[in-house]
């Protein structure tokens, strides 16, 4: 009966460091993958920033040529000196 006692704690201790051992691989395996996903969220968001950055300058050249020509057309059609008149301002009572 001792045999079988020893027997069985020795397999039950293998089976526990073997547990251990597994258990640590898959703890290092799913740290290496965060690492890699956390890097890879990274990376798209300074790419999405970029992106943002570049289309908001993209619509702000486009705002001031639009700008520019807005004020050309105005000017060509006579309506540059407005700016410069007073108008009486209305009285809404």
């Amino acid at each position: 009966m001792e045999l079988l006692d020893a027997y069985q704690t020795k397999t039950k201790s293998q089976m526990e460091t073997q547990h251990e051992r597994e258990q640590q691989k898959l703890e290092q395996k799913v740290s290496i993958r965060r690492a890699h996903l956390e890097q890879k969220i990274e990376e798209e968001l300074a790419a999405l920033q970029k992106e943002r950055t570049e289309k908001i300058k993209h619509l702000l050249e486009r705002q001031d040529r639009e700008i520019s020509a807005f004020d050309s057309e105005s000017r060509s059609l006579g309506f540059g000196s407005l700016g410069s008149l007073d108008f009486p301002k209305e009285d809404n009572r």
